[in-house]
């Protein structure tokens, strides 16, 4: 591994491993004062705004070879194509990939959504899943991704849902490097007379260039005779860890779709979706805007099957 001094006293020392084992044992070995870096945008952000300490040892990530391959097509065990994406994969790379636009369509708009197009030719998908209030995080969590880890012993896989909810509590995974997010296989063949309800939706105060009020993701499928056959729902926003709404998803799926459904709808987002308030959008606006978006776009499909 490489190391090298910055100059001035007060920068932290950046090392160099060869491979994930070896950042894992840097890391390891430098505790709280070393952090994996790769792109590094929203660590300057944070550092900038004295909401985290510089740490005094970076572990430069950027350089490990299985991390290189940005997107790669694979096989699961039941011989079902899934899309592999490095860690280190910038967020323009993400969003013009013809693979992923053509079968994730939301996590490219998401793409499109994050900050602006010099900061997203730096920004890696890795670093956005890691502040765990990304907004990339809602467009995965429909998507059911995987996280593939490697602890210093060896690689996992770990559903994303589950990570989210164990970050909040147990610290121990920053300790570990992530290599990958996994995406399980899409179908995007509809039965006659389905149709596929795919939305992305960032709503924020200027655009792409802050925290969004809400961040919401819906992907589902709407049979001729306006039943619900599949959905899934997952909200974010500013600060707010995003998550699926899963109970409000049991409510719709099997439901058909008509005005006393989408009051039922919009009842339970304000109930299970439990956002954090700030100075610029409370607790309630930020609940409001997540289920007048899940709504609206509910009513648009009720309306093309009428």
């Amino acid at each position: 591994m490489a190391m090298n001094k910055q100059t001035k006293p007060e920068s932290p020392i950046v090392w160099q491993p060869r491979n994930a084992a070896e950042a894992c044992t840097l890391k390891q070995q430098l505790g709280e004062d070393g952090v994996f870096v790769a792109g590094g945008t929203l660590l300057r952000t944070w550092w900038e705004a004295g909401t985290a300490r510089m740490p005094g040892h970076l572990i430069d990530v950027s350089g490990i070879s299985s991390m290189h391959k940005p997107i790669a097509l694979a096989f699961s065990s039941d011989d079902r194509q899934i899309c592999q994406i490095g860690a280190v994969a910038l967020l323009s790379e993400v969003r013009n990939d013809s693979h992923i636009s053509t079968y994730y369509s939301l996590l490219a708009t998401a793409m499109k959504n994050i900050a602006a197009p010099s900061i997203r030719n730096l920004a890696t998908l890795g670093g956005n899943v890691l502040s765990r209030v990304g907004d990339a995080l809602p467009a995965l969590l429909v998507y059911e991704a995987m996280l593939l880890w490697h602890d210093g012993q060896g690689a996992f896989e770990q559903p994303l849902a589950e990570w989210l909810l164990e970050a909040q509590a147990n610290h121990a995974w920053k300790n570990r490097l992530l290599l990958a997010i996994i995406l399980p296989p899409v179908d995007l063949a509809e039965q006659e007379g389905n149709s596929r309800l795919d939305v992305y939706h960032k709503v924020g105060r200027r655009e792409v260039f802050t925290p969004s009020i809400a961040t919401v993701a819906i992907s589902a499928v709407v049979s001729a005779e306006r039943h619900i056959v599949d959905v899934r729902l997952a909200v974010g926003g500013g600060q707010t860890m995003p998550r699926r709404l899963e109970l409000t998803e049991l409510l719709l799926k099997g439901s058909k779709l008509d005005h006393s459904l989408l009051q039922s709808c919009y009842t339970s987002v304000l109930e299970h979706f439990h956002p954090a308030g700030d100075v610029f959008a409370s607790v309630s606006y930020r609940q409001k805007t997540a289920a007048n978006l899940i709504v609206s776009e509910l009513w648009k499909a009720m309306q093309l099957k009428s």
